[in-house]
């Protein structure tokens, strides 16, 4: 598996919860799973690190980061002056093929009930849009605060009426896409993470 990909696969499986929270990734493990030497699984540990996703303790090894109240409350800060700029940009640089995918991944939505696959939806249209916007350092800026926004979600219940009203926000935000308003676009995006926001502090006591 190339480099990356190795990157990719832990990463994903810390931001989805298949590795939880302070659980210890053994190099050894890893070694055997991807058939690769030590020095890439050490390469992608250390991207792991400088993402705050993982923590190398020498002598100890490598830890899952815990979830942080302080650290998520840092990241809906910067992310708040970033998402409106990516609405804007969305809505003035979006393709016709984009507009689709993005529309697809809604319809995947409403037929969904679980809450992980729900999770990892929205994690899915926020990249699409995000790289709507041909701009690659908001790209990965955006991504990288998300993934540590969204771990969170593993204290929330399936039920949670929070969830049932996900894809008609997309569906807003579509519509504003294929109108290209970009200053609604803005706003719907930053509407969007306000009610994420007060979610989370009314279930944690923010």
């Amino acid at each position: 598996m190339p480099d990356n990909g190795i990157f990719d696969a832990l990463k994903k499986r810390i931001v989805l919860l298949e590795y939880e929270p302070g659980q210890v990734l053994r190099e050894k493990d890893l070694i055997r799973e991807f058939g690769v030497s030590r020095t890439p699984v050490r390469e992608a540990l250390i991207r792991l690190e400088t993402e705050g996703l993982v923590r190398i303790v020498p002598n100890q090894g490598t830890f899952v980061t815990e979830i942080s109240f302080q650290q998520l409350r840092d990241v809906f800060e910067i992310r708040s002056f970033l998402i409106r700029l990516t609405g804007q940009l969305a809505a003035a640089r979006i393709t016709a093929e984009e507009l689709k995918q993005v529309r697809a991944l809604i319809e995947r939505m409403k037929k969904e009930k679980s809450a992980k696959t729900l999770m990892r939806l929205d994690s899915e249209l926020h990249d699409r849009i995000n790289r709507s916007t041909k701009n690659e350092l908001l790209v990965r800026m955006l991504g990288m605060l998300r993934d540590q926004a969204v771990r969170i979600w593993k204290f929330s219940p399936a039920e949670d009426e929070y969830w049932s009203g996900l894809h008609a926000e997309f569906e807003d935000l579509a519509a504003a896409l294929e109108q290209r308003d970009e200053e609604t676009c803005g706003r719907l995006l930053e509407n969007h993470q306000k009610r994420f926001i007060e979610y989370i502090r009314s279930r944690f006591s923010w």
